[in-house]
């Protein structure tokens, strides 16, 4: 099978991004299919290009197998200009597919949001080649900005989303969701629930059991030997409700007498310095913010740290579930995890040995330092986490989904015909 995937914000490990369809490209590959993602060179975290275009608006790179189309869309430095980045990438990516593969044969193209212009293009691309369109939503627009409070269901924008979401629910042959329940809300759309099928973020497992040592985490953790370690990865925005970690730390620092326990929050986001500054108005000398690092590094980094810590925002959104990366990371490095939420929302975690979940800041200060004391505990809870994860959340498990569900869509001789036609360059 020739396979195309069109995600505008699609990364490599060696960059400062989730790596979700690098690691499904991967798995794909290994089952004789061939793939391409075709993404922006332009990262959102570090606020740069990270591919060299010269003066060329497209490059193509081969990054383990997989061709990488690499577009140089409109950068994203403020919000007004992220929609000028998303129509920057539809309109670079149909050019680019008319211009330099406007005669190679596709089997499937996934059209990936976050943002919908990404799986428009992929559909009308797949018009195009007489291809299937797979549509994955891994976030809900316009769902996610109405439960978070930034526009109204009957805002012009929201009905516009909604219509571009269900005609996208429509024309699709096949719906990839993240959220372990959100078959239920495509199904409330009207749509039939057998073309919609869930496949989470995940973890290459491998990557934690093999992991490689990198000079940079330690020189970041430094001047933090020999502290009890509690850290944070990921955004620093609304979703993340970090306001709690803030909370948290504040209830530690007066419940910790030999000031040894300490948070690290590794990440980028648009509420990180609102954060950092209500940290220092508190005086939260056991809270330290540090710069995003690679995908490639974070194995390394979890590896030093004694628990970790995700604070999930008490939203009408998650009625759907959620599929956060850094959990599967978390599960994966074996470290036991303070879920700071309500336990209504995370179903699985609630029952899962090593897993700390509440609202109240006090009921998890108590649960570090009951662990901080019986640090002999960590070894069985680091062998249940890490069963859990390699049993249910490993790319292997998860590309083997997908997998079928393509072969499922493919005749035979459509598949033999396919892995002929695509030359990585």
């Amino acid at each position: 099978m020739n396979i195309w995937i069109f995600n505008h914000y699609a990364k490599t490990p060696l960059q400062n991004a989730g790596t979700r369809h690098y690691e499904l490209a991967k798995y794909l590959i290994s089952k004789g299919c061939k793939v391409t993602i075709i993404a922006s060179s332009y990262s959102n975290i570090q606020k740069k290009y990270v591919i060299d275009h010269e003066k060329e608006n497209y490059k193509v790179e081969n990054v383990e197998g997989i061709r990488f189309v690499w577009l140089k869309t409109t950068p994203y430095q403020k919000n007004s200009t992220r929609i000028l980045s998303f129509f920057s990438y539809y309109n670079q990516s149909i050019k680019t597919v008319k211009k330099a593969f406007a005669n190679e044969e596709v089997d499937v193209i996934i059209g990936s949001s976050v943002h919908p212009l990404a799986a428009l293009a992929a559909y009308k691309i797949s018009k195009q080649k007489n291809s299937k369109f797979y549509f994955e939503e891994r976030d809900l627009w316009p769902q996610t900005f109405i439960d978070f409070g930034k526009i109204s269901e009957t805002h012009v924008v929201s009905r516009m989303l909604y219509g571009l979401e269900k005609f996208l629910y429509k024309k699709s042959d096949k719906i990839i969701v993240l959220f372990d329940r959100a078959v239920g809300y495509v199904k409330s759309k009207g749509i039939n629930e057998d073309k919609v099928f869930h496949i989470p973020n995940g973890v290459n497992i491998n990557s934690f059991k093999l992991r490689n040592e990198s000079e940079i985490v330690d020189k970041m953790l430094r001047e933090f030997e020999g502290k009890f370690k509690i850290i944070y990865t990921g955004s620093h925005g609304i979703a993340n409700d970090l306001d709690k970690l803030i909370d948290l730390a504040e209830q530690v620092k007066l419940s910790d007498p030999e000031k040894n326990i300490h948070f690290l929050s590794v990440g980028a986001g648009p509420l990180k310095n609102e954060l950092i500054c209500k940290a220092a108005e508190k005086k939260l000398d056991n809270i330290t913010f540090l710069d995003p690092i690679r995908k490639v590094d974070i194995p390394y980094l979890l590896s030093k740290a004694d628990m970790s810590y995700i604070s999930i925002l008490d939203s009408p959104l998650y009625k759907w579930g959620f599929s956060m990366n850094k959990l599967y990371d978390y599960l994966a490095a074996g470290l036991p995890m303070i879920m700071h939420t309500n336990p209504k929302l995370v179903g699985e975690f609630n029952d899962l040995e090593g897993v700390f979940v509440s609202e109240n800041s006090k009921m998890l200060c108590d649960k570090i330092l009951w662990l901080y004391n019986h640090q002999d505990q960590v070894p069985g809870y680091s062998a249940a986490l890490k069963n859990h994860v390699e049993s249910r959340y490993s790319w292997s498990i998860l590309g083997e989904k997908i997998y079928k569900e393509m072969i499922s869509d493919m005749k035979p001789d459509d598949i033999e015909v396919s892995n002929q036609k695509l030359e990585v360059k």
